[in-house]
């Protein structure tokens, strides 16, 4: 049996490695090894994949098998996820036969015999006895065995993710982890309002991925395949031009960009027990740690400011103006899924 670590000892930031799929961009494994040799080096010992992410779980296991000299299998923890294998719902795979596998295979490409968290990937795309009656009960047995630590699913929808996590409540079994991407940043706070249902409903360890709007919310363009309503979009471009305009106008002390006022917003809430930050490279990495100390200092949720003023000013501006998408999803799955 492997140590389990407790909720203390898991980091508050965690690395997305699903960017290493290549989804963001082409990534060499050369910049994967530094990229994860700077992370577990500042204590961002949580790395985050799944097999529906490409090659990422080759990629990380490439790595951490690299720097196993430097970074023993017991400096971190990894979560990985099942289920899900493509785009399309008939990719998606819960049965019992199907769940061991994936374990077997994740466990091979990552270079472990026991893997930290286990999550059902995108588990609004099937139907809930799917995931409460197969996967999960396997998931439970596994655990009793020490090949998995922690049980838990990830998804968009919170209604469905709650949905999930008090059946298993009612059935004694309740969820180690729930892992809630895009439902806490600048334009949506929705997270914030299912926080307190999922921990009644017996959930340990919240997770909050994605700050900016799987890159939604940066001056860059937008990628094509993001879900977000051409509405959201359109109010995002509105906040991208008044902060070129403040940009244009200010000194340099008081200069901003979107995605670091996305960073200092998104971080900032501290009900979720970590937050999960996708990164390339090795800069991106330190880069995320240091906004992340930073939004923890600042505290802009739910009511803090930022001493600059005129910097303040156009933060308002832009809460104002993501108003009405508080509360906004995009519908998952997608209609063409």
């Amino acid at each position: 049996m492997h140590p389990i670590k407790n909720k203390r000892e898991l980091p508050p930031l965690a690395l997305g490695c699903g960017a290493f799929s290549g989804a963001y961009g082409p990534v060499s494994q050369e910049e994967v090894v530094k990229s994860v040799r700077t992370a577990l080096s500042n204590g961002v010992t949580l790395l985050d994949t799944s097999p529906y992410y490409n090659d990422s779980e080759i990629k990380l296991g490439k790595a951490l098998n690299e720097l196993k000299q430097e970074f023993p299998r017991s400096s971190y923890s990894i979560c990985t996820k099942l289920g899900r294998y493509g785009y399309q719902k008939t990719s998606f795979n819960y049965s019992v036969d199907r769940v061991t596998s994936s374990i077997n295979e994740s466990m091979r490409r990552l270079h472990t015999d026991y893997l930290d968290i286990v999550l059902c990937h995108d588990v609004e795309f099937v139907d809930v006895s799917q995931i409460v009656d197969e996967a999960l009960p396997k998931l439970f047995e596994l655990k009793r065995q020490g090949v998995v630590h922690r049980v838990g699913i990830s998804g968009y929808p919170l209604n469905v993710l709650l949905k999930l996590a008090q059946v298993q409540q009612e059935r004694k079994f309740p969820l180690d982890v729930c892992l809630s991407y895009c439902n806490f940043n600048l334009h949506c706070q929705l997270l914030a309002e299912y926080e307190p249902k999922l921990r009644a409903a017996g959930v340990d360890l919240i997770i909050a991925a994605s700050p900016l709007s799987m890159g939604l919310l940066r001056e860059d363009t937008t990628h094509e395949w993001h879900p977000g309503s051409h509405e959201l979009k359109n109010a995002v471009e509105q906040c991208i031009t008044l902060i070129h305009a403040h940009n244009s106008l200010c000194h340099s002390e008081s200069k901003i960009t979107l995605a670091k006022m996305a960073e200092n917003y998104a971080f900032s809430y501290d009900k979720a027990d970590i937050h999960l930050v996708g990164a390339t490279t090795a800069s991106e990495v330190e880069h995320a740690l240091n906004a992340y100390k930073e939004a923890r200092a600042l505290k802009l949720y739910p009511d803090g400011k930022y001493a600059n003023t005129s910097i303040n000013h156009v933060y308002r501006q832009i809460m104002e103006m993501l108003s009405p998408f508080s509360r906004y999803t995009w519908p998952s799955p997608p209609e063409d899924a």
